[in-house]
């Protein structure tokens, strides 16, 4: 049979996800070079014909990871490639040391995909505070006009916890309103991004950074190293005008502390973007 009239060879992608979850909308639906088998339940996936082929295995969080565990003794002998849908793999930690720690199969991740998003959440926040908006709605839903100074960013300090994709799209879009930025990095001879950081310091000079920063915002990964790495002492030496904003991993903040701090009023305000738990 000629090239031309052969049918093309179909790619299989298994799918760790509910099937309910919105980025499923996105996914391609007329190639016939791609098969899509989407599921959320293992029993679900041993009934697809089509799993002993699979090339690919992708995995949306909240996709179960004990499910993504036993599909991989059906699917081991034919994947070449594991993908994370979010940047963060801190919940394939334990997959990702038992079946491809020493294989040639890589696993990617989602890096930069939601940078800008949460870049833009960042600054939002910083201008939520810094612009006085509470004070401005509770003003609008009273009828009553106040006169009062109105905040600039121009000058103010961004303390950026963790330098990675995510920080360093907050450090571009905060560098034009004339903010400086100094920045905490596990490996600070990496150096400022070609001057995007203004300083660049490491983990054990975090204090330094929390104590002169109008705004702490953190973008740290979830990893052992920094389970409640922003604790108690962090927020003792942060400014009594201070925000602190997360948009890294939950599991990186001391809530409790961060709480502490907020009721006894020792920092200005917070915004979070993630949580120790989540729905």
């Amino acid at each position: 049979m000629d090239d031309e009239k052969r049918s093309p060879q179909t790619t299989v992608i298994a799918v760790v996800s509910p099937k309910d979850h919105k980025t499923l909308a996105f996914k391609p639906s007329s190639d016939p070079r791609v098969k899509f088998l989407i599921a959320n339940d293992f029993e679900e996936f041993k009934a697809f014909p089509e799993i002993t082929k699979t090339a690919a295995v992708l995995w949306i969080p909240p996709g179960d990871v004990t499910v993504l565990d036993q599909l991989w003794s059906y699917v081991k002998g034919s994947a070449r490639w594991v993908h994370s849908f979010f940047a963060g793999v801190d919940g394939l930690a334990a997959f990702t040391k038992k079946h491809l720690v020493g294989s040639d199969i890589p696993l990617t991740n989602g890096r930069g995909a939601f940078s800008s998003s949460l870049a833009e959440y960042a600054m939002a926040a910083i201008l939520h505070y810094n612009k006085q908006i509470p004070r401005i709605q509770s003003n609008t839903a009273q009828g009553k006009w106040e006169k009062f100074v109105m905040n600039v960013v121009q000058g103010k300090t961004l303390g950026l916890i963790g330098f990675g994709h995510i920080a360093q799209a907050t450090a571009r879009l905060a560098k034009p309103f004339g903010m400086k930025i100094v920045a905490v990095r596990r490996s600070p001879e990496k150096g400022t991004c070609d001057g995007l950081a203004d300083q660049v310091v490491g983990f054990d000079k975090r204090l330094d950074v929390f104590s002169t920063a109008d705004f702490v915002v953190s973008v740290l990964p979830g990893t052992e190293e920094t389970k409640n790495f922003c604790g108690a002492k962090e927020f003792k030496a942060m400014k009594s005008t201070g925000v602190f904003i997360n948009i890294g991993r939950g599991i990186t903040v001391d809530e409790a502390a961060m709480c502490k701090a907020l009721n006894e009023q020792k920092i200005a305000g917070a915004a979070l973007d993630v949580f120790w738990e989540e729905p």
